[in-house]
């Protein structure tokens, strides 16, 4: 992690306008790079973006323009230069040399945003995990000045290239150490979605700070933590939906995206992940008062395309809907999107609209049964309760008629449970 004095550090944003994109993204990526860097309490000086064909392969920015930043440093007395990009590891060493000046890129920022968030163990190990992934390469260079040093004897290796090798079977060791310990929790989740298999399982999934906590609390009735800043949520967290009838409906709430969200992070959380994969409808959670809804909704389609999610079924809700002011912007979103859900945690009628309509898609996967249960076991009833739902129970000369609805597993199950006491063949 970044170590911080008492006083904030002084920061300096930059980014390359790629001139084959639009220039609203630039501006847009950097004003986001801003609330990140402000969410970690930096003191945002000023920031610049540069107009190029493509980066330079040496230093991102121009010579011309680099030197520009120099000055601005000096004059300044700026502490962090942020870059609205991934850095390869010669480019980042050049910058901070020639600039003088501590550099971070994009997907170091978010990784410590990330290491400041992270409260569970596994969500620790998670980022702990993408963070050396993220170092490993970039080892070169951070114990170059040893090499300088007098003492080598022959073609024997420098001391800072023993440093560099030591760190690297170092942090290899913890990388693997890492790597265990998720998967042995992952193998652990898997158990837990095993005992949760006759329930429905729904995702909420979106943009970071998208209000997916806050609905979750409406939609369920439980008091999660829900903070209006990035990256508030890390770890899943399941709770039943309320007033809902047999069998649950589990929602559980993750980590939001974020664009160009390191791979190496994703990967780190596969496994807390999971729960998007296994679930059978995603609440695709989108901030409708954001000018940049459709970057967003870009954003967490291509993050569950990544995690092999893509194929669940989606339901796209448009949240904050109370923040839209314009009653132009209003009509625009509900033409534009007039298959999506118009919601808002604050709007308990817009919030129980929602629920029916969840309801709703999982009434339409449950299959209508008649069962006849002999009266010597009528200590079945009550597992159809548990398993089904129950229309009507009549009671008749040769056993109890049950009327119910249950999911394809459960019919499994049931069958399995009738075969075994002989009542089917």
């Amino acid at each position: 992690m970044i170590e911080y004095s008492q006083e904030n550090k002084k920061v300096y944003l930059l980014g390359v306008h790629l001139k084959s994109q639009k220039l609203e993204v630039t501006i847009s990526s950097l004003e986001e790079l801003e609330s990140i860097a402000r969410s970690l309490d930096f003191d945002i000086i000023g920031k610049m973006h540069q107009s190029r064909v493509s980066p330079d392969s040496k230093s991102y920015f121009g010579q011309g323009k680099l030197n520009q930043i120099k000055d601005i440093i000096a004059s300044e007395k700026i502490d962090i230069v942020l870059f609205d990009h991934d850095l390869s590891p010669n480019q980042g060493k050049y910058i901070e040399t020639y600039l003088d000046c501590l550099v971070l890129d994009r997907t170091q920022l978010i990784l410590e945003i990330f290491a400041q968030h992270a409260k569970t163990p596994e969500s620790k190990n998670q980022v702990e995990l993408a963070q050396l992934k993220y170092m490993l390469p970039r080892l070169v260079g951070m114990w170059a000045h040893l090499d300088r040093e007098k003492g080598g004897i022959g073609a024997s290796k420098g001391t800072g290239e023993k440093q560099i090798n030591i760190d690297r079977t170092l942090i290899r060791k913890r990388i693997h150490h890492l790597e265990a310990t998720l998967q042995k929790v992952a193998m652990e989740r898997k158990v837990q979605n095993k005992k949760r298999s006759d329930c429905f399982q729904v995702g909420i999934v979106g943009y970071t700070n998208a209000g997916k906590t806050s609905l979750m609390n409406g939609l369920t009735g439980v008091e999660l933590l829900a903070q209006d800043k990035l990256f508030a949520t890390l770890e899943s967290t399941t709770r039943i939906l309320s007033d809902t009838q047999s069998p649950n409906i589990l929602l559980s709430d993750t980590v939001g995206f974020i664009r160009n969200l390191p791979h190496s992070l994703v990967a780190s959380f596969r496994s807390t992940l999971s729960v998007v994969r296994d679930a059978d409808l995603l609440l695709h959670v989108v901030d409708g008062s954001s000018p940049d809804l459709k970057e967003h909704i870009r954003t967490t389609e291509e993050v569950l395309k990544e995690i092999g999610a893509s194929n669940i079924p989606v339901l796209l809700v448009l949240n904050k809907i109370d923040q839209v002011i314009e009653e132009m912007d209003s009509m625009i979103l509900t033409k534009e999107y007039a298959e999506a859900i118009f919601c808002s945690a604050r709007n308990e009628e817009l919030i129980n609209l929602l629920k029916q309509k969840i309801t709703h898609f999982f009434n339409q996967k449950m299959i209508q049964k008649e069962t006849t249960i002999p009266y010597r076991h009528a200590g079945l009833v009550s597992k159809l309760y548990q398993i089904s739902r129950v229309e009507n129970i009549a009671y008749e000369e040769h056993g109890i008629q049950v009327s119910h609805a249950m999911t394809q597993i459960n019919e499994r199950i049931l069958e399995k449970i009738l075969h075994e006491m002989s009542l089917i063949n």
